[in-house]
């Protein structure tokens, strides 16, 4: 074999190889993705969804994307924030928030209450027209997690199916 036909195998043999491989199932999509249609269909989906903890007490929400650790949480840009902005909600920026003592609550800096996380946990696409999407919230020590599928009709994103997987509170319409 000359050296052409050697070199030729080999990056055939490389292309196929990368070619098997699929990513899709174990690599997350970068976060800046999931500030996109599908992302703000599941966290409309969750707002709708939340229970109505202390009636009567404004509340605050922040949007956080992806998993919250030790290391902190990477906040929503204020321009996703602002597609929220029909609903007329306080919405804080996750890197302003305060931890007030004595019980760590998590809380608007101007008014020192409690505010809402809303967490867009992961977002996965199963098809070309069709999300999985792990959505959350904690307000105080209440919480929940759920699971919405999502799929793309006629250009417009809409939520399939959702189901509760965890949490601490029932989770029952309160925001209009």
């Amino acid at each position: 074999m000359n050296r052409n036909m050697t070199r030729r195998l080999l990056l055939l043999s490389l292309c196929l190889g990368l070619a098997a491989c699929d990513s899709s199932d174990t690599a997350p999509l970068p976060l800046n993705l999931y500030e996109g249609d599908a992302g703000e269909t599941a966290l409309r989906h969750l707002i709708s969804s939340l229970p109505d903890i202390n009636p009567g007490v404004a509340k605050s929400y922040s949007i956080v994307l992806g998993e919250i650790n030790r290391d902190g949480m990477t906040p929503a840009t204020d321009e996703f924030t602002k597609r929220f902005a029909d609903l007329k909600l306080k919405f804080i920026n996750a890197q302003n928030l305060k931890d007030i003592e004595p019980d760590h609550t998590i809380a608007d800096p101007d008014t020192r209450l409690a505010a809402f996380v809303l967490q867009l946990r992961s977002l996965k696409p199963t098809s070309a027209k069709t999300w999985d999407v792990e959505v959350g919230w904690s307000y105080k020590k209440e919480f929940a997690r759920m699971k919405v599928h999502l799929e793309v009709k006629d250009g417009k994103t809409t939520v399939v199916s959702a189901e509760k997987i965890e949490g601490s509170a029932a989770v029952t319409p309160a925001v209009k």
